[in-house]
C-alpha cells in the first residue's frame, strides 16, 4: 500500500512539473502590449500608463476587470476626432502600470487614485466613462468627490445583482494562485481558459483577433494575473447606489450581457435621478469591443448636451 501511494505521488508529480518544466525548456512567443502612453502619478510612488490623444473637452475612459487602456482603442479615436481630450489608463495593476504597492485591491483604492488622476491632468467638467468594474469605481469616485466630473457613462457596469450566484468552492480552487501560476506556465492551457472567458465575455459572438492578442499580451504579465486574482476575490455585486449623484448619467447596457445582466443596468437607471437608458439589443458585455462606433457617438451626443 505504501509503495502504490508512493509511485501514485511520484506520478502526480512527475504530471504537475512536466509541462511548465517543458513550456521553460521550449518558450511559446507572447505578443506584447501596443507602445506605452504617458506615466502619471496617482498617489506615493505608483503611476499609472495613460494614453492621452486629441484635445476639447475631457473624456476619461475605465477599463474593466481585468482589462487595459489599450481595449478602448476604437472609441478613442472615434472619440478624439470629434473633438474631445481622451485619456484611457491602465488601472493599477494592470497592462503597464505600476503594481499596487499596499494590499488594497477594493473599489474604493480604484475610485482614489481615479481622481488622483484627475487632479494630476487638472481635467474638470470631465466625461467619465467606466467599463464593467470601471463603472463601479465611477460611481464610487464620484460619490466621494464630484468637482471635476461633469457627467457619467456606465457601460456594463457592475452594481446591485440580488441574484448574482455566489462564487463555488470549484471557483476559487481553480483561480488560487497556484493554479493560475500553473496555467499560465502551460500556455496553450491558459489560452484555452482565456477563450472560454471570450465566449462568455462577448456572449458566443466572434472574438476581434486583436482583442484576444491584448488579452494574451496583458495575462502574460504577473502583476496583471496577481491584481485580477487579487480584486476579483473582493467584488461584490453590492452597490454603489447612484442616488445621491448630483451629475447626469449615460446607462449603456446590453440586453445579452452574460457577465453583468441587465437588471443591474435597469436598476442604476432607477436608482440615479438623472439618468438615463440606453439597451443595446444583442449586445454583449463587450460593447466598447463590438461596438464602438455606436458607444462612442452616444458618449460624444451626452458630453455635448
Amino acid at each position: 500500500m505504501r509503495r502504490w501511494f508512493l509511485a501514485l505521488t511520484v506520478l502526480v508529480s512527475v504530471a504537475v512539473a512536466s509541462p511548465p518544466l517543458f513550456f521553460a525548456l521550449f518558450p511559446v512567443e507572447v505578443p506584447d502590449l501596443p507602445a506605452p502612453g504617458r506615466r502619471i502619478w496617482v498617489g506615493g510612488d505608483v503611476a499609472v500608463n495613460a494614453l492621452v490623444r486629441g484635445d476639447g473637452s475631457p473624456v476619461v475612459l475605465i477599463h474593466g476587470l481585468p482589462g487595459t487602456a489599450y481595449n478602448w482603442q476604437a472609441v478613442s479615436d472615434r472619440l478624439a476626432l470629434r473633438g474631445h481630450r481622451v485619456l484611457a489608463y491602465d488601472r493599477v495593476g494592470y497592462g503597464r502600470s505600476d503594481r499596487r504597492s499596499a494590499d488594497d485591491f477594493s473599489v474604493d483604492a480604484n475610485a482614489r487614485e481615479l481622481l488622483a488622476l484627475l487632479k494630476a491632468e487638472d481635467l474638470r467638467d470631465s466625461t467619465v466613462v467606466g467599463w464593467s468594474y470601471g463603472g463601479k469605481t465611477a460611481m464610487t469616485a464620484a460619490l466621494s468627490d464630484v468637482s471635476r466630473i461633469g457627467r457619467l457613462v456606465l457601460v456594463g457596469s457592475a452594481g446591485l445583482w440580488e441574484s448574482a450566484p455566489p462564487p463555488s468552492r470549484l471557483f476559487s480552487i481553480l483561480f488560487s494562485a497556484p493554479v493560475v501560476e500553473w496555467m499560465a506556465a502551460v500556455p496553450p492551457l491558459f489560452r484555452g481558459m482565456q477563450q472560454a472567458m471570450g465566449v462568455q465575455f462577448f456572449s458566443e459572438q466572434p472574438v476581434p483577433g486583436w482583442f484576444s492578442l491584448q488579452s494574451r499580451a496583458n495575462f502574460a504579465l504577473s502583476t496583471t494575473r496577481h491584481t485580477w486574482r487579487q480584486e476579483a476575490a473582493r467584488f461584490r455585486f453590492d452597490g454603489p447606489d447612484p442616488a445621491p449623484i448630483d451629475r447626469p448619467i449615460l446607462v449603456i447596457h446590453g440586453d445579452d450581457d452574460r457577465v453583468i445582466p441587465l437588471e443591474v443596468g435597469e436598476w442604476i437607471h432607477a436608482r440615479a435621478p438623472r439618468s438615463e437608458l440606453l439597451v443595446v439589443e444583442g449586445g454583449s458585455h463587450a460593447l466598447p469591443a463590438t461596438h464602438p462606433v455606436l458607444v462612442a457617438d452616444r458618449i460624444e451626443d451626452f458630453a455635448a448636451r
